[in-house]
């Protein structure tokens, strides 16, 4: 025998000899054992799912070379951004996370093998789900939605359909992988459906506001870009818009079907929450008044008069503890005379089952075919932000004061338009376009505007027609002066609070230089880091950052800038400070009529950017909700600090951060009343 052979035999009667010397284990061992024996599978999982992402990365670098394939890109790339972010976050632990994660990496891969030979089946194949992804103007991250056509799309050249967003609910276990695998296109319908379909991933889990909100915006804007470049573009209706979903879906039905109400033909919210306070658990009654004003931005109850403008249909469980927020809103749409259909379901919980879809999809079914009118003889609009200024042929341009309830009654006989306002200061009117209406080039118009009468010829405005006037400080109207607004005022897109400049493309800048204080600055750091962490597991992106001396021109004229450090640490602090609306320098800051040590003290505010007139300058915030707000509950994502702040620090680890004081710039972005 050889002598290997031997030896192998010593080794295993000893090992023998052992064993049979400790025939039981301990549990811990065990335990050890399968923890062991886990890892080694993971390793080897990733090891399997690196290959074939990595072969995916290969196919594309060839596809890239090709501009004609430009547009396809982000539809194979999503597949890598899934599987990056599954290892990212390390969320192995859910059930066939590694089957799912290998299914849509072959997914992935025979995208790419096929877009090689300019096929792109996920373009034309109907009647089952099918991916689709774009980049985003927020953080250039890709995010994912699906799209289900229906079985005739496009078969009859002059049919046209309704274009569903569908909303989905909260599921923490929810990620890329998990949306790609559930949307994986496998299985068709088991019956034909009359609309388009779009379903929403919306960064995941925040009931589609702040950045959430703006994912489903370049989710549809980017369906119907595609749509265009096919040349199909004429099949979608855009009076047959429909927003709806269930839980947190219908949370964000109830607040983007009443925000947006000349967006959508039909509203069908099914359970979710339209309140802060009553969902949101152990909240005290009265919050700090920036956070009571803030409210206003997305409780959706607080809209509820823009029913008027669209109709809603609702759902609810009988005995589901969500079915308050439709009887909330029921109780307040009535209270202005206005109608709205409840659907119950009687003895369910929080459920949705096919047969009570079916009774829904009956509802829908008569405002969908009548569709939106294109211009409206009459309006009822209401809003507390200019982050939501327009309904139809009325935007509001100006408010006297932010989050306070402002309306607009508007009517046109054809001829005049009659007006009633609240709160507002300036005013748009868009002219009808059709050319059946009356046409007003070089006309005189007739408007009563809270009871004054005006006569206004209309200006061409970026393309249409309109007509601006503005009130003066006797609450007298007028024509305005300017189309233009001064860069000091409050206007739609910059009225803040804090948290709104990370809806749009923004850029997180650090310095270089040597701090005022290091304490400050440190705390700058931590603030940045913790943003870092909770942008990238919540709204599943990487925070744009770069150096204060790596910032370009083009960053500055089209990003929002998030600086962090103070005017010694960061050049743009320096450069940005004499614009600013709060006082900081190395010794002190001045908000207003108090004074703070910047020793021991960090400014944290937003204004507008000097460089833009569309853009803010944010000092060293990220949101102002934290990460165990963005782990709870989606009701407890409003702002905290309004449009400033000021943070004492204390040396620990991590630092100590007590907020003294927070609060909202007035109108003009600068503080005209005492702190309190």
């Amino acid at each position: 025998m050889p002598l290997t052979f031997i030896a192998r035999l010593v080794f295993f009667i000893t090992l023998l000899t052992v064993i049979s010397l400790f025939p039981l284990h301990s549990f811990s061992q065990q335990e050890t054992s399968k923890k062991q024996l886990k890892e080694i599978n993971i390793k080897e999982e990733i090891t399997n799912l690196s290959t074939k992402r990595n072969l995916i990365a290969k196919e594309l670098e060839s596809i890239k070379k090709n501009q004609a394939y430009e547009n396809d890109i982000p539809d194979i790339e999503i597949y890598i951004k899934a599987i990056d972010w599954l290892f990212r976050t390390k969320d192995f632990e859910q059930k066939d996370t590694f089957k799912k994660a290998n299914f849509i990496a072959d997914q992935g891969l025979a995208r790419a093998l096929k877009l090689q030979n300019n096929q792109k089946p996920w373009q034309s194949t109907f009647n089952t789900p099918q991916i689709r992804a774009y980049r985003s103007k927020i953080d250039s991250s890709l995010q994912a939605y699906s799209i289900i056509y229906p079985r005739d799309f496009g078969s009859n050249k002059t049919k046209k359909y309704p274009l569903h967003v569908v909303l989905h609910g909260r599921n923490e276990k929810l990620n890329e992988v998990n949306f790609l695998y559930e949307n994986r296109g496998d299985k068709p319908l088991s019956s034909d459906q009359g609309f388009i379909q779009l379903s929403i991933y919306g960064r995941g889990n925040n009931a589609y506001r702040w950045a959430g909100e703006t994912d489903l915006n370049e989710a549809i804007q980017n369906f119907t870009d595609q749509e265009k470049l096919l040349g199909r573009d004429h099949f979608i209706d855009t009076a047959r818009f429909v927003v709806r979903g269930f839980s947190m879906g219908g949370a964000g039905s109830w607040h983007l079907g009443l925000h947006q109400p000349d967006r959508w033909c039909l509203m069908g919210p099914g359970a979710g929450f339209t309140t802060t306070h009553g969902y949101a658990p152990n909240l005290p009654d009265k919050l700090p008044q920036q956070q009571e004003d803030c409210l206003s931005i997305y409780d959706a109850y607080l809209y509820a008069e823009n029913a008027f403008n669209i109709p809603v249909v609702a759902y609810s469980g009988e005995i589901d503890k969500q079915k308050q927020a439709a009887d909330i809103m029921q109780k307040h749409i009535q209270s202005f005379g206005i109608q709205m259909e409840h659907l119950i379901a009687p003895g369910l919980e929080h459920k949705f089952p096919p047969e009570w879809q079916q009774k829904a999809f009956a509802a829908y079914a008569p405002h969908i075919s009548k569709g939106r009118v294109p211009y409206p003889e009459k309006i009822k609009f209401v809003t507390y932000t200019l982050k939501y200024p327009k309904c139809d042929w009325v935007e509001i341009l100006g408010l006297t004061k932010h989050y306070v309830r402002s309306r607009i009654e508007a009517s046109f006989d054809g001829q005049s338009y009659q007006l009633q306002s609240e709160n507002i200061k300036k005013i748009a009117i868009s002219l009808p376009t059709d050319e059946s209406k009356t046409s007003f080039s070089n006309k005189s118009v007739a408007i009563t505007l809270d009871g004054q009468k005006i006569s206004v010829t209309p200006k061409l405005v970026q393309g249409s027609m309109k007509i601006i006037l503005e009130k003066d400080d006797k609450n007298n109207w007028s024509i305005a002066a300017s189309n233009t607004v001064s860069k000091r005022a409050k206007i739609s897109g910059l009225q803040g609070p804090i948290d709104d400049a990370f809806t749009n493309g923004f850029l997180c800048v650090i310095g270089s230089g040597k701090p005022w204080n290091e304490l400050i600055h440190k705390a700058s750091l931590e603030e940045l880091e913790r943003f870092k962490k909770d942008w990238e597991l919540f709204f599943r992106a990487e925070l744009p950052i770069k150096k204060d001396t790596m910032v370009t021109d083009k960053d500055l004229e089209s990003k929002n800038i998030i600086l962090f450090g103070d005017g010694g640490s960061n050049s743009w602090i320096s450069k940005l400070l004499p614009e600013a609306p709060i006082q900081w320098n190395k010794s002190s800051i001045v908000l207003k009529n108090k004074t703070y040590s910047s020793s021991e003290h960090m400014p944290a505010f937003i204004f507008p950017s000097p460089f833009s007139n569309k853009n803010y300058v944010v000092i060293n915030s990220g949101h102002t909700f934290r990460t165990e707000d963005l782990k709870a509950t989606n009701a407890l994502l409003f702002p905290r600090w309004g449009d400033y702040a000021i943070l004492k620090i204390t040396p620990a680890s991590p630092l100590k951060t007590e907020l003294q004081i927070s609060g909202i710039f007035d109108e003009s972005w600068s503080l005209t009343e005492p702190s309190k």
